[in-house]
């Protein structure tokens, strides 16, 4: 029997904020990755693709940094999320973020200071994410679609 598991990895980071999470239900893929961010990374949100109409999810984290965003081609996904956390005013967040795709990488994203961590897909695709925020984006984990055989 083939089908595919979704499974939640993470998150890496502190333990302030509120938790963020999305219902993976019905969702194809990551659209587009929006990403605030400075001396840290203060948010991001996400396009996704679900039951083939494209949704936003709100910005998790606060409204300081600057804005990147990374447009994925209908045939790319993230194979990797990788990071550093680590101490920004008091609180322990998320400092830095690199997207790695099946065709390239995106990022360092803030400032690579801290504790590094990796949330690789293992062989599957990163089809979404959740996370901890208040100002800053706190905690960032991902969820993984695996085939199984």
């Amino acid at each position: 029997m083939q089908g595919s598991v979704v499974v939640r990895m993470g998150p890496c980071g502190g333990g302030g904020g509120n938790a963020r999470d999305v219902d993976m239900r019905g969702v194809d893929r990551v659209v587009k990755v929006v990403v605030r961010h400075g001396d840290t990374v203060d948010a991001m949100s996400v396009l996704y693709e679900r039951n083939g109409r494209e949704e936003w999810i709100d910005l998790w984290g606060g409204p300081g940094g600057g804005l990147s965003e990374i447009c994925l081609r209908p045939d790319e996904y993230f194979t990797c999320v990788e990071g550093h956390c680590g101490q920004f005013e008091g609180n322990f967040v998320v400092r830095s973020l690199s997207f790695v795709s099946n065709l390239r990488a995106y990022g360092p994203f803030g400032q690579q200071d801290g504790v590094p961590f990796a949330l690789p897909a293992a062989g599957g695709k990163i089809l979404g994410f959740h996370a901890r925020s208040g100002r800053h984006l706190d905690a960032l984990g991902t969820y993984v679609r695996t085939e199984q055989h």
